[in-house]
């Protein structure tokens, strides 16, 4: 019996400007979905992209996706698409007042945020991905989430979450783009979602060991670009956990610009047989 594999992004190919993430979550996901693997991906539908050109649907049972903001039950709803030329299901998470202001120019740019909302966005989503499963009646058996903007999942997953009989058995991988900085949320954002314990939250070096720790693996994407994690991956905290990962630390070496199943092909089939194995 093959996977169930869920990504949780902010960068998706086309919906989103190219990335290595999202060109390695569209090729990857479009060759799964060919071989009849059930995989399927979570993103914020940002202002700019077009309900009609992508074709997005209501899901009757996703109507009313409910997060916890300042202790007040905060609704938002999810919508379905296919990633263009395939039948990979795209979910697409609607909250007008958050997403509006998340603009191409936010999702192409790599540097921290400098709109406090952006991070309570990203916060919004991490949850509303975890509320949607359970909505769809859909337990994957392996989640990936991508750099910072999703990293406090694995977090969730293994603490507050722990004992939660519907997350109990999935295996939650960490998934890094070396052309992408790692930040942090700040305080008061994480105080908006009734977070109460900030250690190993707030410094970016301290949040990605925190996150790191509590993932079951770790993929590190490396692309052509200047690789902007380097400092991170010299802090001794970080570099134990990466080596204690031991066989379940995968590095995949990506040429955005390659489009082709030529190249592609290899990369799905090493990934899918490295989350296999976890």
């Amino acid at each position: 019996m093959s996977l169930k594999i869920y990504n949780i992004s902010k960068r998706v190919s086309p919906f989103t400007p190219a990335s290595t993430e999202g060109d390695f979550i569209s090729n990857t996901s479009k060759i799964f979905n060919e071989n009849k693997i059930d995989v399927r991906v979570f993103l914020p539908r940002y202002g700019y992209i077009s309900e009609r050109k992508y074709i997005l649907r209501e899901v009757i049972r996703l109507k009313e996706i409910s997060v916890n903001i300042d202790n007040e039950e905060t609704i938002s709803s999810v919508k379905s698409a296919f990633i263009p030329e395939s039948r990979v299901q795209v979910y697409f998470n609607i909250f007008p007042e958050f997403y509006k202001e998340v603009t191409k120019q936010v999702t192409s740019n790599y540097q921290q945020p400098k709109n406090p909302n952006v991070f309570n966005t990203f916060l919004m989503y991490s949850f509303a991905a975890l509320n949607t499963l359970e909505r769809l009646y859909w337990q994957p058996d392996v989640i990936l989430c991508y750099n910072w903007h999703s990293a406090l999942i694995p977090i969730l997953l293994k603490t507050v979450l722990k004992d939660h009989e519907w997350f109990a058995n999935i295996k939650v991988v960490s998934v890094l783009s070396s052309d992408e900085s790692f930040y942090s949320f700040p305080e008061n954002s994480l105080k908006k979602f009734n977070f109460k314990d900030y250690n190993g939250l707030i410094d970016p070096a301290d949040f990605l060991h925190t996150s790191l720790t509590h993932s079951d693996a770790v993929i590190r994407l490396n692309s052509k670009k200047d690789n902007k994690l380097d400092s991170f991956l010299k802090n001794k905290n970080i570099a134990e956990v990466l080596s204690s990962k031991k066989e379940h630390n995968k590095i995949f070496d990506i040429n955005t610009s390659n489009n082709n199943k030529e190249f592609w092909g290899p990369i799905a089939k090493e990934l899918y047989e490295f989350l296999d194995s976890l």
